[in-house]
């Protein structure tokens, strides 16, 4: 994909896959005009659907195809109360965080030594269910197991499914039988809460109104009346924990190794969280007003990412792009994204090199103007980190909010550092890129902390 972004950019190439080829976009000009493009010309669901990303009927369940619920609870619910889950995401941090970093382990100098996934997935699903549930499920282990196993299983599911023909991928996926085993383990869980709700909203309590601000709450709300039961509302809290945590999880890791392979961030990070906190508290104004630790989640997501491409798109018909790229009914179609984000043209000359405060100078004016154009959050045809366009990730506020807040209660209360030796490597298969699953950081409890 190097070879061809170099020798084409401005235009459209393809690369040969399993089951095909894809077309991949190079310049802001194509990207912008696949994300103008109408779903029923390139269609968002279609790749989902059919091309090695989630395969979601067979992963997430047929009515999630037809009826993606979770988005809305996301883009609605989730994202306007973020404030006020604010208390609840810190006093979940400070119950999970000794608990992953135990003090008892310590060697000589104080150090503690932690897989740096899994530390942040299980700190990322305590928080994330901190709000879909509450306390107490949300810190049940054997309930956070079988969601973090699911995240792992929706991809391991996809890939193994997509090596087979249409008509046995079916088959395939039922022979697999991750999705309603998963779903049955949940209810296992969930089936108290969700009847006690159920009760609440069939009349036989008037104070529906006063049921917990929560995910079961929110779905109650709006999926239709055959999935008002413990197995349905399950399956879409399946759902949406699998597109809030398997990426926030991995970009956290990516995060974690940046921030303790670049120690010498650390201090101005931790002045300006302690800065913000002392005036304004643990709150979303608090970490909004942390444009470094911002910047520096931004460049450590720009330079790793989770896939080297972005926007993916099926072809519903015959179109041709505005350079005469010509691509017929049925073709996948994705913008560049890893080599858009390493682009001199709009990262400079040490486009290939970390720069923690790249984006801060522009964030701090963004703060005094009100306005946040070279913020994590923000998207455009040269940061795809989040998609583009109507289709866009719509998780992403809260997990750039989750990720900030626990950058910034890890700097106030640990050191952290890599082993002696040991530099961070990212694995690549297909299009997608992970971390190290295997990387370990060390983090050693502040004095002053």
């Amino acid at each position: 994909m190097e070879e061809g972004y170099k020798k084409y950019k401005g235009k459209a190439f393809m690369i040969p896959e399993l089951g095909g080829w894809r077309v991949i976009l190079t310049g802001p000009e194509l990207v912008t005009e696949l994300k103008n493009a109408p779903s029923d010309v390139m269609s968002w669901a279609d790749a989902m659907r059919d091309v090695n990303l989630t395969l979601t009927p067979y992963t997430l369940g047929e009515e999630v195809e037809e009826a993606p619920i979770h988005t809305e609870i996301v883009r609605g619910p989730l994202t306007k109360n973020i404030s006020s889950f604010f208390p609840h995401i810190i006093d979940e941090l400070e119950v999970a965080i000794p608990l992953l970093v135990p003090e008892n382990e310590k060697d000589s100098e104080g150090w503690i030594s932690v897989l740096a996934f899994e530390t942040s997935i299980q700190t990322v699903a305590r928080l994330l269910h901190r709000i879909f549930v509450g306390a107490p499920l949300c810190r049940d282990t054997e309930y956070l197991g079988v969601m973090t196993d699911f995240t792992k299983w929706v991809m391991i599911t996809a890939t193994i499914v997509s090596l087979f023909p249409e008509f046995l991928k079916p088959y395939v996926a039922r022979i697999i039988g991750t999705r309603d085993r998963q779903t049955n383990a949940v209810v296992k869980h969930t089936r108290e809460l969700i009847e006690q709700r159920l009760k609440l909203k069939k009349g036989k309590d008037d104070k529906f109104e006063e049921a917990p601000d929560d995910a079961i709450t929110w779905f109650m709300d709006i999926v239709p009346d055959r999935e008002l039961n413990p197995f349905h509302l399950s399956r879409r809290l399946l759902s949406a924990n699998f597109g809030s945590m398997h990426t926030t999880s991995l970009s956290t890791t990516h995060t974690l190794l940046h921030l303790a392979e670049k120690v010498e961030y650390q201090e101005p990070l931790r002045q300006e969280v302690e800065a913000a906190v002392a005036e304004l508290g643990w709150t979303k104004e608090a970490i909004a007003r942390c444009v470094k630790l911002d910047s520096f989640i931004k460049e450590s997501q720009r330079l790793t990412g989770l896939g080297t491409t972005s926007m993916t798109r099926r072809s519903r018909r015959d179109y041709t792009f505005s350079d005469g790229s010509f691509v017929p009914a049925g073709t996948t179609i994705s913008a560049a994204a890893s080599w858009i984000h390493l682009d001199p043209e709009y990262y400079g000359e040490d486009a290939h090199e970390f720069d923690g405060f790249r984006f801060s100078k522009q964030a701090e004016a963004d703060v005094e103007s009100g306005k946040s154009h070279y913020s994590l959050i923000t998207m455009s045809p040269e940061f795809l980190l989040w998609g583009y366009g109507k289709h866009a990730c719509s998780g992403r506020y809260l997990a750039a909010n989750i990720m900030k807040t626990i950058f910034a209660y890890i700097l106030l209360n640990y050191e952290i550092r890599l082993p002696e030796g040991y530099q961070p490597r990212i694995i690549s298969f297909g299009s997608n890129r992970i971390p190290d699953m295997a990387a370990k950081v060390l983090l050693r409890k502040r004095v002053d902390a």
